[in-house]
C-alpha cells in the first residue's frame, strides 16, 4: 500500500524529533555530581590557562597606523596608533594558539603600503614591541 508523501514527511519528522534528544545527550558535557576525591590530580590534568600577550607599538611614521593580527583569513583589528605615540595592546592567548600562523600587520592610514611579519612562537611572559618607522621597510618587531 503506497502512502502519500505528506504522511511520510510527518512520520520522518516525528521520528527525527524523537531521536534528536537521544543523539544530542551523548554530546553534552556533564559536570560530575561530587567533587574529585584527589584535588592534586584534578589540578594536574586541568588544561593550563595561557595568559594574554602584551604588544607595545611605537609609531614613528608620519601617518597614523592601524594594527591588525591576521590568522588564516581572519583579520582582527587591535587598534590605531597615532603619529609619534606608543600604545600597548593586549592580545588574547586564544588568538595566538593553534596550528595556524599569526601575522602582525601595520597599515598606515594615509599611505598605500603595509608592513607585515609572522609572529614567532609565544612563550609565557613574552612581550612584543613593534616600532613602525618613517620608512615602513625599516620597521621591526622585538620579542622580550
Amino acid at each position: 500500500m503506497a502512502q502519500s508523501p505528506k504522511t511520510l514527511a510527518r512520520a520522518f519528522a516525528v521520528a527525527w524529533w524523537a531521536v534528536l534528544p537521544l543523539a544530542t545527550a551523548r554530546c553534552a558535557r556533564h559536570k560530575p555530581a561530587s567533587p574529585s576525591p584527589a584535588p592534586a590530580l584534578a589540578s594536574d590534568t586541568a588544561p593550563q590557562t595561557r595568559e594574554p600577550v602584551i604588544l607595545r607599538v611605537t609609531n614613528s611614521n608620519w601617518s597614523d597606523v592601524r594594527i591588525y593580527l591576521v590568522r588564516g583569513a581572519m583579520w582582527v583589528r587591535l587598534g590605531i596608533v597615532t603619529t609619534n605615540s606608543t600604545i600597548e595592546f593586549t592580545i588574547p592567548a586564544d588568538l595566538l594558539s593553534g596550528a595556524t600562523s599569526v601575522t602582525l600587520v601595520a597599515d598606515p592610514v594615509a599611505a598605500t603600503g603595509r608592513w607585515a611579519t609572522a609572529l614567532p612562537v609565544i612563550s609565557p611572559g613574552d612581550e612584543f614591541e613593534l616600532v613602525v618607522e618613517t620608512y615602513l621597510q625599516y620597521s621591526h618587531l622585538v620579542v622580550r
